[in-house]
Parts: structure tokens; sequence; C-alpha cells
């Protein structure tokens, strides 16, 4: 009995943690397909010009259309060029989602 639940113990959380995550990588490309009249839920000027600088394009090109704010953090989803991309925010700086600002190896 001992042995069957020590080896349940070790098993079970190996099935646990080994299964697949869902990528955050390719959102729903619909997303950009936006009627006329649609009105961006924050006006962020600041995020804009950084997303806009990261992708090499103008302001005017760059619609928000999704924003999650909380006390000195937010998730933001825009629109470049047709293609939704996450872009996160802690404290003042903006990142795009899952990288990494602390990988320092080339």
């Amino acid at each position: 009995m001992k042995k069957l639940i020590f080896t349940l113990m070790v098993v079970l959380p190996i099935f646990y943690f080994a299964q697949e995550e869902k990528s955050k990588e390719s959102p729903n490309v619909k997303e950009c397909d936006l009627p006329k009249d649609f009105k961006e839920p924050i006006k962020n000027n600041r995020l804009k010009k950084f997303v806009a600088i990261d992708n090499g394009v103008d302001e005017k090109e760059v619609i928000i259309i999704r924003a999650q704010n909380s006390f000195g953090s937010g998730i933001y989803t825009v629109c470049v060029k047709g293609q939704p991309v996450q872009y996160q925010k802690m404290g003042t700086v903006f990142m795009r989602e899952g990288k990494n600002p602390f990988n320092n190896a080339k």
C-alpha cells in the first residue's frame, strides 16, 4: 500500500506538469477586422508611440483594441499592420508580451 501511494505521489505531479501550454503567440487575426465606427477603449499615446517605434510604423497605424488596466500594470492588445500584438505594462514600462527584458544572452 505504501508503494502504491508513493508511486502515485511521484507520477501524478509528473503528468500534471507535463501538459502542453497553449501558445499566446498566435491570437486570432479576426480581432483586427474592426468596424468603421470602432472606438478605442482607452487613449494612451505613450503606448501607441512605443508600439509604433517597436514595429517601425506610424502612430496612426496603431489601434488599441483591448485594455486591461490595474494598479501599476496592464495588458493591452493592439493591431499593427492588421496583426494583433499583445503588450504588457509594468510600472511605467511597456514591453511585448512574452519577451524577457533580462535576457542578455547573444
